[in-house]
This record gives C-alpha cells, structure tokens and sequence, in this order.
C-alpha cells in the first residue's frame, strides 16, 4: 500500500469521526485535530548521509563479528545498548542488553567452534548492514534438531542501528533457517541442502554513504511496487544481464528469465500482494532495502505448503548492485521458515 494511499485512509476517518461527533448532539464540540504523525507511513529510516560516522561506529562491524563467535557471547554484552531492540523472522522480539545476547545465544548458541567472519559492510552514518558467514558444529538441539555434532556454514546478514559511542541500538538479524537444517539432514521436502563456501580470511569489503549518491532506493522502492501488479514493470527494473543471489541456492540465478519465473510463482502463491518497504539505504552503486511482503496464501510457495492461517508476512532484506539506474544484482536474505515457525 502507497503512503498516499494510507493517508487518504487516515483523511477519510478523520472526516467519518468529525461528521459523527457533529451529529450527536449540537452541544457536543467538534474532537481536536488528530495527532497523524504523517512520516510514520514512510519508511523508517532513509539515510541522507549528512554526517559521518564516528572511529568508534567503524569499528563494530568486525567487532560484532568478533563477539558472536566468543564463548557465550561474552564480547557481545559490552556493544549493546541498555534499550537495544532485536528482531529475527520466526521469533520474539527482544528488548535489553541481556534479551538481545539470549536472543543471540537462541540463534547460534548450540554451534560450537563458532567463527563468524563479516565478509562486506555497507554503512551510514547511523545503520551498518552487514553480511557475514558462519562456521561452526551443531553440539547442541537446535531448531528442533537433535545434537548432530555436523559442521554448518551459516551465510546470514544483519542490519545494525549504532551510535556515536559505537553501541547497538537496534539489531534485525537474517539467515535462513531451512537452509541450515537441510545441512544437518532435517531440511523441508523440496529444498535441496548445500553448503556455502567458506570466505578467505581478511577484513570485509567496505561501502560508505557518502551523500552524493543517486537516489538508488527510489529505483529498487519502484521494483517492489511493480511486483505488487505489473510484470512488465518489475521486469524493466532490471538489467539483461540480472544476477539473484539467494539462501537456498548453490549459485545465482543470471538473466530476466529468474524476476520474471519469480513474478509469476509469487503471484501464483500470493493473493492480493501487497509489498512494504521498511527501511532503505542509498550508497555509492547499492541500496540496501528492507521490506515485507504480505497476502493471502492461496497455493504452495516454493517448498512453503499451503499453511492453515493464510494472511500471510514475509520479511525480507535486499542488497542491490545499481547500474544505469537498474538493478543489476540482488543479494537476497530472508528466512522463509517464518510462515511456518518452527520455534527453537
């Protein structure tokens, strides 16, 4: 749904509750102004890169890395905020230093030899996305998984909120969560398991805001509104030449034939689709996008069955490569386990 859209909802009840209220009685004075917070339709957060971030802020990307693989996450407590938020597809929120770590310790506490490496950071002013992979040995149940003591390799991002003293202020972590048990032998039908490469050693990429980029959020925002009811639009947004990177496949998907198949199965599955984008950000050549995708489940979704409550929410993060104002390649992270919800 558009934000003009939502405003005009917000407008026309507005104008039911005065007629209402003008009606019951001449003696009864008209309800105040409501108080519509306009921006709250909007995405959450598009950074404008007007600052930059500070030495102790770019250092937490490879800290953050550091601290998920230390022992009991010890290192993790110290980085995050006393009000930090955390969100994962498929579980609870968590609000506190203490919720956010257990949190954490949910996600990745049963692997032992744990070793994450952030492999690229796109960072703001105030957000960093960061991509990275895991490796570890399932010593533990996980995700209704007995102990296997098999080894994993987790590919997974996170979008991190920080502040100028280099504190976490928010964390919305992704990794697929199929894609893993598949790994270790107790993966859905239909999914076919591998195991992700394991990336050299060395710092990550870096990719900095720098203010002066287009706008490239605008041109994934218009893909994803195309998805929504026009395939010839969806598919203008990307080059010939499209690269899809996904969590269950081995390896990309090239060319027009991938969005256009992905068009169509989401259209077959979904009814009344509707997409929402949560949180963008411009950088040099990227936007990296955060967004929902929501309807009505009307058939099978790739290895997702037809699930009993069929309202549907999918939540999903995008990096795209930009070229010529087209999207280029896409690093797509979700996890789809979340319809379905198999709790830890």
């Amino acid at each position: 749904m558009t934000t003009d859209t939502k405003r005009a909802h917000a407008s026309a009840l507005w104008i039911a509750l005065t007629a209402a209220a003008a009606c019951t009685s001449e003696t009864v004075a008209a309800p105040p102004a409501p108080p519509v917070n306009w921006h709250s339709f909007d995405a959450r957060a598009v950074d404008a890169g007007t600052s930059a971030p500070t030495d102790k802020e770019r250092a937490l990307a490879e800290a953050y890395a550091a601290a998920l693989g230390s022992a009991s996450f010890a290192q993790l407590a110290p980085l995050v905020d006393d009000e930090a938020h955390f969100s994962f597809p498929g579980l609870d929120e968590a609000h506190g230093r203490d919720p956010v770590v257990h949190a954490h310790d949910i996600l990745f506490g049963a692997f032992d030899q744990r070793h994450f490496a952030a492999t690229h950071v796109w960072r703001t002013a105030s957000e960093q996305t960061v991509a990275w992979t895991m490796t570890g040995v399932q010593a533990r149940d996980w995700m209704r998984v007995p102990a296997s003591q098999k080894p994993v390799v987790i590919e997974g991002v996170t979008l991190l909120w920080t502040k100028d003293d280099g504190s976490v202020a928010d964390v919305h972590l992704y990794f697929d969560v199929a894609a893993v048990r598949a790994q270790l032998g107790a993966g859905p039908k239909g999914l076919t398991p591998f195991v992700p490469p394991v990336p050299p050693a060395g710092p990550p990429q870096f990719v900095d805001q720098t203010g002066k980029e287009m706008d490239n959020v605008g041109t994934v925002r218009t893909a994803l509104d195309a998805l929504e009811n026009s395939e010839p639009m969806y598919l203008n947004s990307f080059t010939d030449d499209i690269e899809v990177h996904t969590l269950e496949r081995a390896d990309p998907a090239r060319g027009k034939d991938e969005p256009r198949a992905y068009y169509r199965a989401t259209h077959k599955a979904i009814a009344q689709l509707d997409t929402t984008l949560v949180n963008g950000w411009s950088m040099p050549n990227f936007a990296v996008v955060e967004y929902t995708i929501a309807g009505e489940q009307i058939a099978p979704l790739g290895w997702i069955p037809l699930q009993k409550d069929a309202v549907i929410r999918l939540h999903v993060v995008d990096v795209c490569e930009i070229r010529d104002g087209r999207i280029a390649r896409v690093w797509r992270y979700d996890n789809p386990s979340e319809i379905v919800a198999p709790g830890p």
